[in-house]
């Protein structure tokens, strides 16, 4: 203990509840330089050769771990370790790199980084935070790809001390396969947030972790003493005995890691007997085993944007499209796949001095405008739908929807080249369920005309918080105002629900409010039984829809509904659904309250 050294206290976010002390154990981020190196011809096969070797027991040595860490917490935890597997697994990018070293006799490293590139800027790029965090995964993959490359040897914990609480940059999730869990008491990083399979692994096992600390590693070193608060999402180093005494009843109220809850398979269906559809949005080709895996009944997004942003011209021709969508078709069956149409702008897909003009890209040509600005586009990509549709259930949905034109227009160029291919291929082209995105208050307000002429409805939450509450989550200085629980957003919602039932169109809630158990029960409150989410979060979601009745969702949104701010629609649902679920709701607490926080106590 560091008792000379002064307190000094650093804020962040808070992504895994519960207050722990400890000793800091500071883990070093490798941030490798990574060079070109011009090889000689001769020596080009057998660097191919050297990555495919790394990249194979990159896959054997996550296998291992998956399987040590099923030991330690059991098998519906490890599985995401499954998403870095995947991505080792992905013939596609392995293939990319190979072709890169052939064709620019570059070096194995610079080849895995720069394949990656693309993607991680994509991803950086996007407001939402869950995809923002996927970026943390490519960058654990490549890391483990480049260490074996290198020769590193792994870190051993053998010998470390007991009460640990781990400060680095970052942490790869396959870490806790290999750490000994009786002596990490919490995690304090600067990187991750919600969203990241570091913080959805240390709320299953129930260590505190605090994300996205800003200039604290400095300040820091291995055998400080730490107290770790995940619930206000505060790191205080070397604390005061007095603030230490006024942590002591906390301290021992909570323990630091508890013993998991059983996992709890089989079929989404309420205590009287309602049966809820659970998706998966997945964004990658590769995610679609992990939504197998996590029970999913069907890819009920899949964002299509990221085959573009992987492509090195922008636009993927049709048999790459068409090989992607085949897969997901055949591995899904017989549970559908929604194929979101290109959702980006137009800077984002076009390099043109034009593209680089749009003041307000997100208000841009963007989604459907840009598919019917940009129509052999358009058709290239409706074509790769609809003939994946032999192999198995598809659906195309249309993004960004505000007017029924666009439906119509989009729904008259999807029938015109599904008579091409019948022409062409001299066998019946079967027509595919269209759907469109309801992300846009014009679409809300005009949803009998948007609804009768689609087959689905698919509600962009996000986007319609967004565009509704005229708020730029990315702002820090409005995200305060991005508040799902608004009462705007529930009577929009309440509206669609009612418009989809009296049309019988099936209505799918696409955005991320899906996978916190207490905007789930608000929905299905409301009446929506197919909710779509990222796939590590339908284990959770289904276990709460056991443990709930239709009868009392229903309650829950009444009451909500009667309410004028969504700080008492939060403090609402946070006691009514926690008296209806045994499964502990800790974790996703802080999301709702924040609902109706002004900028002084929000932190996103």
């Amino acid at each position: 203990m560091n008792a000379a050294k002064p307190e000094q206290i650093f804020e962040g976010n808070g992504v895994s509840p519960g207050i722990s002390l400890g000793q800091a154990l500071k883990l070093d981020s490798y941030n490798r330089v990574i060079l070109k190196i011009l090889l000689e011809d001769s020596l080009v096969e057998e660097e191919v050769k050297r990555v495919q070797r790394a990249i194979q027991a990159s896959r054997e040595q996550l296998e291992r771990l998956k399987l040590r860490f099923e030991e330690k917490v059991g098998r519906e935890r490890s599985f995401i370790l499954d998403a870095h597997i995947l991505m080792l697994e992905d013939r596609r990018w392995g293939s990319e790199i190979e072709a890169l070293i052939r064709n620019t006799r570059a070096n194995a490293e610079w080849a895995v980084r720069q394949t990656t590139e693309g993607m991680r800027r994509a991803y950086e790029s996007l407001e939402d935070e869950y995809f923002r965090d996927r970026v943390i995964d490519i960058e654990n993959v490549v890391e483990r790809i480049l260490a074996n490359l290198a020769g590193d040897k792994p870190f051993s914990w053998a010998a470390l001390p007991q009460d640990l609480v781990i400060v680095s940059h970052n942490f790869n999730p396959s870490t806790f396969a290999i750490m000994d869990l009786e002596k990490v008491r919490g995690l304090a990083l600067e990187s991750g947030g919600r969203t990241s399979h570091t913080a959805i692994l240390a709320r299953s096992l129930g260590l505190p972790a605090v994300m996205q600390i800003r200039d604290f590693l400095t300040s820091v070193t291995t055998g400080d003493t730490v107290l770790l608060d995940g619930d206000e999402g505060r790191l205080i180093l070397n604390p005061t005995p007095e603030r230490l005494d006024r942590a002591r009843a906390r301290l021992q109220k909570c323990r630091a890691l508890h013993e998991p809850a059983p996992f709890q398979a089989g079929a989404a269906v309420t205590k009287d007997g309602v049966a809820v559809s659970l998706r998966a949005n997945t964004e990658l080709p590769h995610e679609v085993r992990l939504a197998q895996r996590c029970g999913a009944q069907g890819i009920g997004l899949f964002r299509s944007e990221f085959l573009f942003f992987a492509d090195p011209h922008g636009f993927p021709t049709m048999p790459a499209q068409l090989e992607t969508y085949q897969m997901l078709a055949r591995e899904m069956k017989p549970h559908p796949v929604a194929v979101r149409t290109l959702d980006a702008g137009v800077d984002r897909v076009m390099a043109s001095p034009s593209s680089a003009t749009e003041p307000n890209p997100s208000m841009g040509l963007r989604g459907i405008r840009l598919s019917l600005a940009a129509r052999e586009l358009f058709r290239t990509q409706v074509e790769a739908i609809l003939r994946a549709s032999l192999e198995g259930k598809m659906e195309i949905v249309l993004p960004m929807i505000s007017t029924v034109e666009e439906v119509w227009e989009a729904r008259k160029l999807i029938e015109e080249v599904r008579r091409e291919i019948t022409r062409d291929s001299g066998r019946d082209m079967p027509c595919v369920p269209v759907g469109a995105m309801i992300e846009v208050p014009a679409a809300v307000l005009s949803l009998e005309s948007v609804a009768r002429e689609v087959d689905l409805l698919c509600i962009g939450t996000n986007d319609l918080v967004q565009y509704t509450l005229a708020v730029d989550r990315g702002n820090p200085q409005v995200a305060h105002l991005f508040q799902p629980l608004h009462p705007s957003i529930l009577h929009c919602l309440q509206r669609i629900a009612e418009v989809g039932e009296a049309l019988k169109k099936p209505v799918r809630i696409c955005g991320e409010i899906s996978a916190n158990p207490f905007f789930a029960v608000l929905l299905l409150g409301m009446g929506f039984t197919e909710l779509s989410m990222n796939p590590l979060s339908i284990p959770t979601i289904r276990k709460v829809v056991q443990e709930v009745t239709l009868a009392g969702s229903q309650q829950i949104f009444k009451k909500a509904l009667g309410l004028p701010t969504a700080s008492a629609i939060g403090d609402l649902v946070l006691d009514a659904v926690s008296k209806l679920v045994q499964t502990d709701l800790s974790p996703y607490v802080k999301e709702i309250r924040a609902q109706g926080g002004g900028p002084s106590d929000y932190r996103n």
